[in-house]
């Protein structure tokens, strides 16, 4: 059997200590990661070995050589571009002409691969996929299986909202060489976004092992100090140290003055030096010719080759890459990293996750809190369900603009429009600007929308051929909300959300030889009102009421619109319910519609003053769909009743279930311009042509659609626990038909159904249940709640 090391990967996010040297490389308990995984393969025989190369492969090729040295015979495969996980395996196809293993160069594992090997026999698998329990699975390939391990549903790295199980992928594969028939000629493409998604819709038998033993994937800062601890806590130390007291051990040639204080577990590379009434504390690493001075002190940090560390300076859970000089009395602290070839002069100090670029100089007294390059402190998941939100006062400042507009910027060419839309705060209109002079700093042309009207914002944006846009808000809670938009006018996709996520950690940016520059003429709501006017066909004679509440910035685009439909608007400022109700009764009024603060999300209340629940509103959603447009097929969320079928059936019509998500409701409408269920204008029309059509009352139609028995509760469920607790509840599913279009939807044999869907920014799953009357539905429910609470407590 042969294998393939995959150590193309340019480590990014282990950046800055992967700037100048390649991840395989990256030392690990003082010697490249990628040995581990040599070391591994050996100990089950396999010593035929492709390394797949790209991002500064000579280093790689110098230091590993033939294998020789390892037992192992090396045979690289250098690519020109980075061809993807699955393309980088492609390209040693000639090499790989049995079963073969594929494991990444930052991976490291105690894993049984043998026990793996005889469960991909038995199962006659194309590929295998060995598994590991994860808490928090976001970072991550999220894998589902049936009974027998075979792969049903794969994410990934998910969002909570998509987190069904906490088994994910550890990057290593055992494939049968047929497993190249099903590449695509012409990559870049990866095993887990394309070819695992494909096998598993296409029903092959791709199989996930349940693995015993230590694993870790080295691909971040945090991940990378946590391996450190692990290894020295399982004293999984390299033969080549001796250990000189119960858990210190030392290399060749060290020195250790008098009154030196030592604290296991720790480990010293060859010819470190450490002076008198030094502390070298537990869970440290120091590489090799490396030197702490006298009453210098270290704890948890993880100290690479060639450093000097002066007197009385503290460094506490910090990484320092190699050739580093640290003066007297500094202080540096936890997941703090330096990069190579820096000098912090004397006194200095660095705050917790700040990261010094290599070959800076800090001076004297400095107290260094955001990066030297860019890095200040971010929300741990960047975008949430509508766009990244953020504390106005506390999480938003000037320097994660700045940051968030130059990542975006790096992800598109020089010379892109870009449409900036804000609200009338000026918390927004600051950032919308600051936004904007970033991105002319980095080549790109930007034009203000001066409407703050969200769905009007989206629809420009494609009419008017611009690249992309980002509308910024601040909602009535104090969160300021940045929403970026492609050049279509959807929601950014994940792909594009890891993008700048990612090129946020990078801190890296080139400016633009040539600046760009704001356009001359504003956009504004004229060319949204004339298309929303000829898209509805929508006329009468009578004389219509709507009560609207709404921010002040919308009431003239609701003015002009509503008015050339013979709707007269009754102005409200006061969203109470009941007061509400009482505008409506007061005035007679047909319905009320309450906008939110980007006119994306509204409420509805009939004419009764009864506010629509979201059922009610989805079904709204089907019915003018189908009625008012040349639609055949309407997009509902996964939580939606079975019964629309049945009303979309009467309508010559059908349903397709998609993510409860804007992006996933828009693409399955992309062919219109306009949407019900994300434009409060447009759904306020569209009711009243509704109304005009069927000359009744809105609760009149509400009553007429099938009775909808639908129950919906939230349950708390912690973070570290959520994974765990859907992958349990899926195991005591194996017998029943499971839906993974959008949480993990449970069909019973009565024909009821449950839906767990956990959500993207609290710590709570929500469960709906549906069946043939309210109390079943809500049996099923409580159920399910019970047994979410209680695998919270095994």
């Amino acid at each position: 059997m042969k294998a393939v090391i995959m150590a193309g990967g340019r480590g990014t996010r282990l950046r800055p200590l992967t700037c100048h040297v390649p991840k395989p490389i990256v030392p690990m308990m003082n010697k490249p990661v990628m040995e581990y995984s040599i070391e591994w393969l050996k100990q089950y025989g396999i010593t035929d070995i492709a390394v797949t190369v790209q991002y500064l492969s000579d280093e790689i090729i110098e230091y590993f050589g033939d294998g020789r040295r390892f037992g192992v015979h090396l045979h690289y495969f250098e690519e020109a571009t980075p061809l993807g996980t699955a393309g980088s395996v492609k390209h040693a196809q000639s090499f790989l002409d049995d079963t073969f293993v594929v494991i990444s160069a930052d991976t490291l594992t105690t894993i049984h691969l043998q026990q793996a090997i005889n469960f991909h026999f038995s199962k006659q698998a194309l590929i295998t996929v060995l598994m590991h329990h994860e808490a928090t699975p976001l970072s991550y390939g999220g894998i589902v299986t049936d009974r027998n391990g075979k792969i049903i549903h794969f994410v990934e790295k998910p969002k909570w909202n998509e987190v069904c199980s906490d088994l994910v992928n550890t990057g290593i594969y055992i494939c049968h060489p047929a497993i190249f028939n099903y590449m695509p000629e012409h990559p870049p493409y990866d095993f887990s976004q394309h070819i695992f998604p494909h096998l598993i819709q296409q029903g092959y038998p791709i199989y996930g092992y349940q693995a015993d033993g230590y694993w870790s994937d080295i691909g971040v800062i945090e991940q990378y100090h946590q391996t450190h601890i692990d290894l020295l806590r399982q004293r999984f130390v390299s033969s080549h140290y001796k250990e000189i007291a119960p858990d210190v051990w030392v290399g060749e040639r060290v020195q250790v003055a008098q009154g030196v204080k030592l604290e296991g577990p720790l480990l010293l590379g060859d010819d470190v030096r450490i002076d008198a009434h030094a502390t070298i504390g537990s869970y440290t690493v120091v590489g090799p010719r490396s030197v702490v001075s006298k009453y210098a002190s270290l704890k948890r940090s993880i100290v690479w080759s060639d450093v000097y560390i002066d007197e009385h300076s503290e460094l506490r859970g910090a990484v320092v890459a190699n050739d580093v000089y640290i003066g007297k009395k500094n202080e540096i602290f936890d997941y703090a990293v330096i990069g190579a070839k820096c000098k912090l002069e004397n006194k200095v100090k660095v705050q917790h996750a700040v990261k010094i670029w290599p070959n800076k100089t800090i001076t004297e007294k400095t107290k260094v809190k955001d990066s030297v390059v860019w890095g200040g402190k971010r929300p741990n998941v960047l975008f949430h369900q509508n766009g990244i939100s953020m504390r106005a006062h506390v999480d938003a400042h000037p320097l994660f603009i700045t940051q968030l507009a130059l990542a975006y910027s790096s992800l598109h060419e020089k010379g892109s429009r870009i449409l900036i839309g804000f609200d009338d705060q000026p918390f927004s209109k600051a950032f919308g600007t600051l936004f904007a002079q970033c991105l002319h700093m980095y080549g790109m042309y930007t034009n203000i929308y001066d409407g703050g009207y969200l769905p009007a914002f989206r629809y420009i944006i494609p009419h008017k051929w611009y690249d992309g846009g980002v509308f910024i808000t601040m909602n009535e809670h104090g969160e300021v909300i940045i929403d970026i938009h492609d050049e279509y006018g959807f929601p950014i996709d994940r792909t594009m959300e890891r993008a700048i996520a990612q090129q946020m950690e990078h801190e890296h940016y080139m400016l633009a030889i040539e600046m760009g520059g704001a356009m001359n003429e504003k956009e504004n709501d004229d060319m949204y009102i004339r298309a929303l006017r000829e898209w509805i066909a929508f006329s009468s004679s009578e004389q219509w009421k709507v009560v609207v509440a709404s921010p002040l910035l919308f009431r003239d685009i609701i003015h002009h619109t509503l008015q050339s439909f013979a709707i007269e608007v009754i102005w409200t400022e006061n969203c109470d319910d009941e007061h509400i109700r009482e505008q409506i009764n007061h005035e007679q009024a047909q319905f009320a519609i309450v906008f939110d603060h980007s006119g994306e999300r509204f409420r509805i209340f009939d004419g009764q003053g009864i506010a629509l629940t979201k059922e009610e509103m989805i079904s709204l959603h089907v019915l003018v769909s189908l009625l008012c447009s040349e639609t055949k097929k309407v997009a509902v969320p996964a939580w939606a009743p079975s019964v629309l079928h049945t009303l979309a059936e009467r309508l010559y019509g059908d349903i397709v279930y998609v993510k409860d998500t804007r992006r996933e409701f828009l693409l399955a409408h992309h062919h219109e311009p306009f949407h019900f269920y994300f434009d409060g204008l447009y759904a306020c029309v569209q009711l009243l042509h509704l109304l005009s059509m069927e000359r009744c009352s809105l609760r009149t139609i509400v009553s007429s659609i099938p009775t909808i028995h639908l129950s919906c509760r939230d349950v708390y469920c912690p973070w570290d626990e959520r994974a765990a607790v859907m992958r349990k509840l899926l195991e005591e599913s194996y017998d029943k038909h499971v839906d993974f279009t959008d949480g993990m939807k449970v069909y019973h044999e009565d024909g009821a159904w449950t839906l767990i869907l956990p959500k993207v920014d609290e710590p709570t799953l929500t469960i709906y249940s549906q069946a043939t009357n309210a109390q079943k539905a809500k049996e099923y429910t409580k159920y399910y709640i019970k047994k979410i609470r209680q695998y919270q407590n095994v």
